[in-house]
């Protein structure tokens, strides 16, 4: 089986969990058209361990995602993550994951990868970071932002135990908007230099967070002022994308 038959298989389960769950209000969509011509990397805003399965649920086609090893601690998410092509990155494997990473984006698959970390985490506040960007760079691709959301309150921690007894937290939601938001791309020969600087990686990431903040606060403002008070949450996505 290949990597996309694999990722049908998460899409199918992220299909129905999604449905019962959540309302998908997309917007943006006009940015994605003709993008398979393109060499791209999605940057996502801060995400939890169900925005790998949402993003599958809004797509179309298959795409690639660098994740912690966390994840790959439960059995079956490891046998599945691993088999769809998914990459596990280390302490240790860390150049080993860009490189293979710049492969994919230079054979024109949509690579996913988190501003705030590789891939997955439990929706701590941490500091913008410039893997993402540096990949891009490094395979000459266009950067999309894609802020994702739920409503405030609606996460719910869980955990599961490894096989050491290690525990593990993710997250899961219910009843709740589902926010995905794709911005205008970063178009390569727009931000990149021949030489670029630490510095320079930096205040591109900074510039994406700034645009995920003002996202969020447009969402914000649409809840406060009752736009979805009367949208079931449950239906999952209406429309689909091909990222």
């Amino acid at each position: 089986m290949t990597h996309a038959s694999y990722f049908k298989l998460l899409k199918l389960y992220s299909d129905i969990w999604a449905r019962r769950h959540c309302r998908v209000e997309l917007s943006g969509e006009e940015h994605l058209k003709n993008v398979g011509e393109e060499r791209r990397v999605y940057i996502v805003s801060h995400p939890t361990t169900w925005d790998l399965p949402m993003l599958a649920h809004i797509g179309r086609n298959n795409y690639y995602v660098i994740v912690a090893e966390g994840p790959f601690a439960h059995p079956l998410v490891k046998w599945l993550f691993s088999n769809a092509g998914f990459l596990q990155v280390t302490k240790d494997t860390g150049n080993e994951v860009i490189d293979k990473a710049c492969q994919i984006v230079a054979a024109r698959h949509p690579l996913i990868i988190s501003l705030k970390g590789y891939g997955v985490d439990f929706g701590e506040e941490v500091r913008a970071r410039t893997g993402g960007i540096r990949i891009a760079h490094a395979a000459k691709a266009n950067i999309y932002p894609v802020h994702l959301r739920i409503e405030e309150g609606k996460r719910i921690m869980k955990g599961f135990k490894g096989a050491g007894g290690t525990n593990y937290p993710f997250t899961v939601f219910h009843d709740t908007m589902y926010f995905a938001t794709f911005l205008p791309p970063l178009r390569y020969e727009e931000y990149a230099k021949e030489e670029m600087s630490y510095e320079d990686y930096q205040q591109i990431a900074y510039s994406i967070e700034a645009k995920f903040t003002a996202t969020q606060e447009n969402i914000e403002r649409a809840l406060l002022e009752g736009r979805y008070a009367g949208v079931a949450r449950r239906g999952g996505c209406r429309t689909q994308v091909y990222y």
